[in-house]
């Protein structure tokens, strides 16, 4: 049997069928399981990766495992999935690196789904630029670099401060801020080097205005063409100039002064895109100039982001990528407008993690939940030397940014850990 054999446009959705549905690619269980367990408790639930399921299986109605990555293989995975009974069925990701193959399968099975080239479109961060500024959107002022002097000659003329980042890779691996030119001498070597698992790097580098502003974030349900602008939240970052993401609030936002002009930017990005469907994650930054788009993300935000946005409004993220996935229209629809908020933790210094105890914080009043990062014996780097190298996520809910805030102060303060540098062992609050 072919490839070919299980093109899912020849047979036609039962709507009174079981609802199945596939994950490509699964995360880490920290910052996944709240999506896994969602999902089970709507439909049959798969997954397909390179290697067998052991924290998922109790969320699966099955499995299987791809010989390797590649987009035949992950076809053939997904449709054997899929092609057991008539139904309601569909494919998607979350997962960043298997994003490209999850959408070339899709359209190989003739399944809804982000098409292969608006995939492309995010994941490069030089064609976002492009097709933004042939769209007519506000701009940004970009050049494609290759090469330390091909950066200096191009900072002069886009003036400094200058942000400095690899086109393909993911979690602001990479992106740093230069504000002179002995500046961008320095940490050009970074970004050259920068790497993220399962990703490859393109041609170059991205070298652009520095976006002065807070920077927020916004998740997006995508159907036939139609963007609805659902959570927006506010970004904490730190460890500058390296964009560490060290938290995240979810608050209502109808109200902004900037609303339309986000609104009016975030649609024209997508149609810039050719994004047609999907939920999807825009980061954006709030200039005096008006909002600016920083990158558009194909798939589900990360870092308890969706969470946080279920807290907050009661509309389910996850679900709806899922719902998107089997042709249906998502309930988007808020029911409660509060914030949520989570705060990540980080050691005080590289070291190894020798424990950490939470359970005094979890104890706080509003305190959603504290999830654990970093297991005995981990070895964390401060940035820029370590990917993520955080200890535990506290997330809180509130009727206000202030009262969050309040409780992640105190929640914070009552975790204890302790952490091992250079070969002696430290206590830390």
């Amino acid at each position: 049997m072919t490839i070919q054999d299980f093109d899912f446009r020849a047979e036609p959705a039962d709507p009174t069928g079981p609802v199945r549905v596939v994950v490509v690619g699964s995360g880490g269980r920290a910052y996944r399981e709240y999506a896994f367990a969602a999902l089970a408790d709507r439909c049959q639930l798969y997954l397909v990766g390179t290697e067998e399921p052991t924290w998922h299986a109790g969320y699966l109605a099955g499995h299987r495992t791809a010989t390797d990555r590649g987009i035949a293989a992950i076809t053939r995975a997904v449709a054997e999935c899929l092609h057991q009974a008539p139904g309601q069925v569909g494919v998607f990701t979350w997962d960043e690196p298997s994003l490209q193959v999850t959408s070339e399968v899709a359209w190989r099975l003739g399944l809804p789904h982000m098409s292969p080239a608006a995939v492309c479109n995010c994941r490069d961060k030089l064609s976002t630029r492009r097709l933004m500024r042939s769209a007519g959107l506000p701009a940004v002022r970009f050049a494609h670099v290759r090469g330390l002097e091909d950066a200096l000659r191009e900072a002069d003329v886009i003036g400094y401060p200058v942000v400095l980042k690899p086109r393909s890779l993911a979690a602001s691996m990479g992106v740093v801020i230069a504000r002179d030119s002995a500046q961008l001498r320095t940490l050009y070597q970074h970004a050259v080097d920068a790497a993220y698992p399962g990703l490859e790097r393109l041609d170059g580098l991205v070298l652009e205005e520095f976006l002065d502003g807070p920077e927020i974030s916004v998740d997006c349900v995508v159907r036939d063409g139609g963007v609805q602008l659902v959570n927006v939240c506010r970004k904490r970052l730190g460890f500058h100039p390296f964009f560490e993401e060290v938290g995240h609030l979810v608050a209502p936002w109808h109200d902004e002064p900037w609303t339309g002009d986000l609104t009016a930017l975030i649609t024209g990005a997508h149609q810039a895109l050719d994004v047609r469907t999907g939920v999807t994650h825009a980061e954006v930054r709030l200039t005096a100039a008006g909002p600016r788009l920083v990158e558009l993300n194909g798939r589900l935000g990360g870092d308890f982001i969706p969470y946080l946005g279920q807290l907050a409004t009661g509309v389910d993220l996850t679900a709806a990528a899922a719902d998107l996935a089997v042709g249906r229209v998502p309930d988007t629809m808020a029911t409660r407008d509060m914030c949520a908020e989570v705060r990540f933790l980080y050691p005080p210094w590289d070291g190894v993690v020798r424990s950490l105890d939470v359970f005094a914080a979890a104890q706080v009043a509003r305190v959603a939940g504290i999830v654990p990062l970093a297991a005995p014996g981990a070895t964390l780097l401060l940035p820029p030397r370590g990917v993520v190298p955080r200890l535990a996520a506290v997330i809180a809910v509130g009727n206000s940014p202030e009262e969050c805030r309040h409780t992640l102060d105190e929640a914070s303060s009552l975790v204890r850990s302790e952490i091992e540098p250079a070969g002696t062992a430290v206590s830390t609050s």
